[in-house]
């Protein structure tokens, strides 16, 4: 009797164990899908912080990483950090950026700085789904953009690639890059030496074109600044329209100074008259 007692009691226990094993399959799919929710997030950056690159790169608050060389990045904020540190001192990273419904591209170096935090799930999935939708270039296609913008919000966009052209022709340069005033003073700086000496003038040719390798962006940003415009964005796109594009979508009110995109025009508003009084329509009615 006894041992029939203990096998019941054995089978009245054995039901039990599923239970617990289903409870910590359970367990494992929450963590692995609150882990599923994290990996697909993005870094969004919260707060700049002292001396850090976000300013540098003129990156708002709230602004969202949503790639890295055209390659969506879900991973932490350390992961990012010792990403942007790896390789050769000269290679860039192209980062993809995610700005009040706007994508844009810009390059950088090393550490960003800053507070990031994760993006939540729903905003995650809206930004990939707009992300695979958009048509990213080679790394190697992309140039950096500086736009400056006044208080008018005029933009001067040009680009900072290097140009043999500035060494060899300064002249030439500068009158593509529509810079009036250096213009003329390279030009009395060659018609003066060639008037004293033709050494003289070979020696300043020399001398400008060693001044232009060096500091032609330089050279770029300071007449711009002399025009009083502000560095306003830095972009990394695959030409001049596409840049200015870019600075549309950023300020749909900006206009450009050699303009590739439409122009933005204010919409004025209808003003409706009003009758005063006294100048109400009589009728034309007479009666006889």
């Amino acid at each position: 009797m006894e041992e029939g007692e203990d096998q019941q009691a054995k089978e009245l226990k054995e039901p039990e164990e599923p239970n617990d094993q289903q409870t910590v399959s359970n367990n494992s799919q929450d963590i692995d899908s609150a882990e599923e929710q994290i990996v697909q997030s993005f870094l969004q950056l919260k707060e700049h912080g002292q001396s850090s690159r976000t300013r540098a790169l003129r990156l708002k608050e709230n602004d969202v990483i949503v790639a890295i060389d055209g390659e969506p990045y879900h991973e932490s904020i350390d992961n990012m950090v010792d990403l942007l540190s790896s390789g050769e001192e000269d290679d860039t990273w192209l980062l993809t950026i995610w700005r009040n419904g706007k994508f844009f591209e810009i390059f950088t170096r090393g550490p960003l700085g800053g507070v990031f935090d994760f993006t939540r799930p729903e905003e995650s999935q809206m930004i990939m789904e707009l992300f695979q939708k958009r048509k990213m270039g080679e790394k190697n296609e992309y140039r950096i953009f500086e736009a400056l913008r006044d208080i008018n919000r005029v933009v001067d966009v040009y680009d900072t690639t290097h140009s043999q052209t500035a060494v060899i022709l300064p002249p030439i340069w500068l009158l593509q890059q529509k810079m009036w005033e250096p213009l003329l003073a390279i030009l009395c700086v060659y018609l003066i030496t060639f008037s004293v000496n033709i050494f003289l003038f070979i020696l300043a040719v020399i001398l400008l074109g060693l001044y232009f390798r060096k500091g032609q962006v330089t050279l770029r940003r300071s007449y711009g600044m002399f025009q009083d415009r502000q560095v306003w964005a830095i972009l990394a796109a695959r030409s001049n329209l596409e840049a200015q594009e870019m600075c549309r979508n950023l300020d749909e009110k900006v206009n450009f100074l050699s303009p590739l995109v439409k122009p933005y025009k204010k919409e004025q508003a209808k003003t409706k008259r009003r009758n005063r009084s006294g100048n109400v329509a009589k009728a034309s009615q007479q009666y006889t």
